[in-house]
């Protein structure tokens, strides 16, 4: 059993990753500030309120590692696993600072707080974004953001790099892309097409919808970096990615087949730093992880559309 500690513990990915960690076994510690800038905090408390649920002897710490904190709390832990990040695509652009403090600035914050005598190794949750319009190669691609949020992420890696080689700790980075599933976020694609199809409300598209993704069901994310924890090299990076590509329309017609209601959809100009194509490059982490992506789209937006259906009945008896 080890000491991990799980930034953006209560968020979309990290509220999933705590409650793997804790059913293999592991002494897990969430930490997060429950920003509420992208979407509302309340939602961020609903999540860990349900992990406590299923774990009542996992712990949270409230930190905003922006600000100045008691690093003592921070210092008995074998494993980070670094997700705490303000993501998003158009917020990056009109608010570069606060990307830049949240990405870059927290990174900081957070290394110089660990025990290094104690840390074993340092998980970094990156993005596909840093990889820029298209993805079609594997780790080695180049790497091109065309948007404030992918650079920051970038920054963060390459921040992790040099911290590493001046203090001599471990880590590995995982890239992962397109994720989907119970808990997604409220700003994100498939959760506003599955309100908006299920309340019969307009799907405002970003150009013609052809744009494609290797989307990656949330459990296959924290299978896959579960398995990071006794499998992932020291500075190897990882791309963690679902086998199928599907475009926004083929998400758009999943969903109408499994609500059996029709979408009303209107297409408008092309998002800025928006990709355009991400294909399934993830077979470094298949090989070395054993990491295998078992969710099929249709299985997983099903599981996603009973979550939100869920959620909608509660908010309306309450």
């Amino acid at each position: 059993m080890s000491k991990i500690l799980v930034t953006g513990a209560a968020g979309f990915i990290g509220s999933h990753l705590v409650e793997k960690l804790s059913t293999m076994g592991h002494e897990v510690t969430g930490l997060d500030c429950f920003m509420g800038e992208l979407y509302p905090s309340d939602l961020k408390r609903e999540n860990w309120t349900e992990v406590e649920r299923n774990f009542p002897n996992t712990n949270l710490i409230e930190i905003d590692l922006r600000q100045d904190f008691d690093d003592s709390a921070l210092f008995e832990f074998e494993y980070v696993y670094h997700l705490a990040a303000m993501p998003g695509l158009s917020l990056s652009w009109t608010n570069l600072k606060l990307y830049a403090d949240c990405n870059l600035l927290a990174t900081n914050n957070l290394i110089n707080s660990l025990n290094l005598s104690v840390l074993k190794k340092f998980f970094y949750i990156s993005t596909s974004s840093v990889y820029g319009e298209v993805v079609s190669g594997d780790e080695q691609s180049q790497l091109k953001p065309i948007s404030p949020y992918g650079v920051t992420k970038l920054a963060g890696e390459n921040l992790l790099s040099a911290y590493a080689r001046s203090k001599s700790f471990e880590y590995a980075i995982f890239r992962l892309f397109s994720v989907y599933g119970p808990r997604q976020r409220s700003d994100m694609a498939f959760n506003i097409f599955i309100d908006s199809i299920l309340g019969e409300k307009q799907i405002n598209v970003f150009g013609d919808g052809s744009q494609a993704r290797a989307n990656t069901f949330v459990l296959d994310i924290v299978d896959a970096l579960s398995k990071g924890l006794d499998k992932a090299a020291n500075q190897q990076i990882y791309n963690i990615c679902g086998t199928n590509v599907y475009s926004v329309i083929d998400v758009i017609r999943s969903i109408e087949n499994i609500v059996n209601k029709k979408a009303i959809v209107k297409f408008g100009e092309e998002r800025l730093g928006d990709q355009k194509q991400s294909n399934s490059v993830g077979g470094k982490a298949m090989q070395s992880l054993g990491f295998t992506p078992k969710v099929e789209l249709l299985e997983g937006l099903t599981e996603q559309v009973k979550w939100q259906i869920a959620r909608l009945e509660n908010s309306t008896n309450s």
